[in-house]
């Protein structure tokens, strides 16, 4: 079903009423010269299926890039906007955040669908971070993350880190296994804050499944515990959810990257024109 989500973006909307629109002609790029790059590749492994998410910050920007699903989302944190470009097809779409949240905020007509939702990018707070790698706290306890932790002494090295295994266990018996770094790993840890920000609004409008739902938890109780997760791997069997750190590197590149391709055209993956119009009929 996840992979599903994932290729059949177009079919596809998340609220009932939202359809596609007609496409319009892409405005060309602007000329951008030389910056400075962070860039951050994660392995994500789900329903069997691995996919290679490659996480680049520039100034002010950031763009993550599934290169096995011919995809990449552009995000300004200044105006909380999304760009989405579908390479199969050379498209793009668009959407703001803010105005998609208030829209369904303020809709009447999607009040049983945020009842049943626990959408916490509805929130107009900002998540905490939880990127504190030189915390001394001890291992958390179940009611903060779901699992009973132990540390064990088993270490190995996994893209050039140093780690030690990691094991949680849940009431009703679920098992996670973490490879951990006892280091701190800036550049890894600004990347899943970036992939945190953005996760649930690409998640509800283009209907794309980023970071998996068992990541953030597992991250965040080892995190608040002093250690740094590399690998996490959740699930019973061979057919194991992988999440994992690859490399990370700082490079020169042009800020054109966080621009539209010159030959891409427009389209509206889903419209929030039928909450818009009842919101402003409301206010008549």
């Amino acid at each position: 079903m996840l992979s599903f989500l994932r290729r059949h973006f177009c079919l596809l909307y998340v609220l009932p009423g939202l359809a596609c629109a007609a496409p319009a002609v892409a405005q060309a790029p602007p000329v951008a010269g030389p910056v400075v790059l962070d860039v951050v590749t994660f392995q994500v492994r789900t329903d069997g299926e691995n996919h290679k998410m490659v996480v680049t910050t520039g100034p002010g920007l950031m763009r993550v890039d599934e290169p096995d699903d011919h995809f990449s989302i552009i995000y300004n944190p200044q105006t909380d906007h999304y760009t989405g470009l579908e390479h199969s097809n050379y498209t793009y779409w668009e959407f703001s955040w803010p105005e998609v949240r208030a829209a369904v905020q303020a809709s009447k007509r999607y009040e049983s669908y945020l009842q049943k939702a626990t959408l916490d990018g509805f929130d107009n707070s900002a998540s905490d971070s939880a990127t504190n790698a030189e915390a001394t706290s001890p291992a958390p306890a179940p009611e903060d993350s779901g699992y009973v932790w132990n540390q064990t002494q088993e270490r190995k090295k996994i893209a050039g880190i140093d780690c030690i295994r990691w094991t949680g266990q849940t009431a009703s018996g679920g098992n996670v296994e973490v490879w951990c770094s006892t280091g701190a790993l800036p550049k890894v840890q600004a990347a899943m804050e970036r992939l945190r920000t953005i996760n649930e609004p690409v998640a509800l409008v283009p209907v794309r499944i980023l970071v998996p739902d068992f990541v953030f938890p597992v991250y965040d109780a080892l995190v608040k515990a002093g250690v740094v997760p590399v690998v996490i791997i959740s699930g019973e069997g061979q057919e194991k959810d992988r999440f994992s750190f690859v490399a990370s590197q700082t490079h020169e590149g042009r800020s054109d990257l966080f621009a539209v391709p010159k030959l891409y055209i427009k389209t509206t993956l889903i419209t929030m024109d039928g909450i818009l119009n009842q919101n402003q009929d409301k206010k008549k």
